[in-house]
């Protein structure tokens, strides 16, 4: 099969295999342009470039003497051609080449996308692991930070076991008759944070049963400087005063105890 540059108009032999694996470019020997071998295909030599015998060469007249040299061109070409095994004489399959643009999109997509499944990733393990992160040092913060917007109700571990009383003390109101002050100092020795108790004070009669008893929300016995949806730290201390009702004379002793 033949074809035919299309600028300079040199002619080549080719075959479809040497056709299907450049796509239907080829880069001309002659003039180095790239062309499409497809347009120009034929499986015979057009008529006016067919080749001329060297004995014949005398009969020319002078006058074609430029398509004759142009015809001699194409022969030597062809038969180069022959000597390569039917490779195309001095012809390069151009290989076709994805515009950068197109190549810029890809990587931008692939990109965008690597970084949405990061995120929904860490989004899902700051969900299904919410409670322990909530309980680590480092994490705490921002887990519970990440709960709040995102409304997934954060289980705060509470430990009352390790909420101890230093001191404590109850002494007469010295404004009210009929009322108590008490004042005690609480610590929180577990290692993480946790929220502040509540609290109950309950008096209690000679024979072991309950005079008077009351519960005190943290919003009620903490100062105004401490937040009740805080969490005490590790190892801090606290103190507060509460004003309770004087249960009388037969409350004997009273005790403390974290709810």
């Amino acid at each position: 099969m033949y074809t035919q540059c299309s600028h300079c108009k040199a002619i080549f032999r080719v075959s479809m295999k040497e056709l299907t694996a450049a796509q239907g470019l080829l880069r001309c020997g002659e003039c180095g342009s790239t062309f499409d071998a497809m347009k120009s295909l034929s499986t015979t030599l057009p008529d006016d470039r067919k080749f001329i015998a060297e004995n014949d060469a005398d009969d020319v007249s002078p006058t074609p003497a430029e398509p004759q040299v142009r015809k001699k061109i194409y022969i030597s070409q062809i038969k180069q051609a022959d000597n390569q095994q039917h490779r195309a004489a001095g012809t390069t399959p151009v290989k076709r080449k994805l515009p950068k643009q197109r190549k810029s999109h890809s990587s931008k997509f692939i990109l965008i996308a690597i970084l949405c499944m990061g995120i929904l990733l860490l989004v899902q393990l700051l969900y299904t692991q919410k409670d322990w992160l909530a309980d680590q040092p480092l994490t705490a913060s921002l887990t519970r930070a990440f709960c709040k917007i995102a409304n997934c109700g954060v289980k705060i571990r509470r430990d009352l076991e390790s909420i101890e009383m230093l001191n404590r003390n109850v002494y007469s109101h010295p404004n009210e008759s009929d009322a108590l002050m008490i004042t005690a100092t609480i610590e929180n020795r577990a290692e993480f944070e946790q929220p502040y108790p509540l609290l109950e004070i309950s008096f209690i009669g000679q024979k072991g049963d309950i005079i008077a008893l009351r519960r005190f929300k943290p919003e009620e016995y903490l100062s105004t400087e401490i937040s009740p949806q805080a969490l005490m730290a590790i190892g801090k201390t606290v103190d507060f005063r509460v004003k309770i009702t004087d249960p009388g004379q037969e409350a004997v002793r009273f005790q403390f105890r974290f709810l």
